[in-house]
């Protein structure tokens, strides 16, 4: 082997090395996508990903996670709501449910109280410090929306809340 072959198979041997962080092989050129950019759900989903790991990111410094924010809201929307309604509107098995209600209870930002109707059942409710994080966390989420609503023209948040609502509701039968 000349020493010219010797120094292009070193190099193509560090080109290939395994990235010890993630024991992935590290990407050498532009990545090809193929079909996926013209196919909605990739592109939701790519949207999707990356608007929660913002909001991650932004609920952590209050630490609260994006699902506890939506579970918070939906309790202040709807005080005395059941675990099971609120499964439901998520799509969750109760057992699932039950623990996030749990954690949030055990840092005492929701309160259960058992139905007067049936007492199978427990209503929450967003104790006041649970209403004073909800509110420090929406000022978050609505500075989010306005930096989506900075990337769309006039009239397309409109435009696109129904478009992705319509998309849901075929899926959500």
């Amino acid at each position: 082997m000349t020493s010219i072959t010797k120094k292009r198979a070193r190099r193509k041997a560090r080109e290939r090395k395994v990235d010890g962080d993630r024991g992935t092989p590290r990407t050498i050129g532009p990545v090809r996508f193929g079909p996926l950019p013209g196919y909605l759900g990739y592109q939701i989903r790519q949207a999707q990903a990356a608007i929660f790991r913002d909001l991650a990111a932004t609920t952590a410094t209050l630490n609260l996670t994006p699902g506890e924010y939506g579970l918070l809201s939906l309790v202040d929307a709807n005080p005395g709501i059941s675990q099971i309604d609120l499964a439901q509107v998520y799509g969750l098995d109760k057992s699932t449910l039950s623990l996030a209600v749990t954690r949030l209870h055990k840092r005492g930002l929701v309160r259960r109280t058992r139905s007067a109707d049936d007492g199978r059942y427990y209503g929450l409710w967003l104790t006041p410090s649970g209403a004073r994080l909800l509110a420090g966390a929406r000022a978050h989420v609505e500075a989010q929306e306005k930096a989506m609503d900075h990337v769309l023209r006039s009239g397309e948040r409109s435009q696109m809340l129904d478009m992705l609502a319509r998309i849901s509701r075929v899926f959500n039968r």
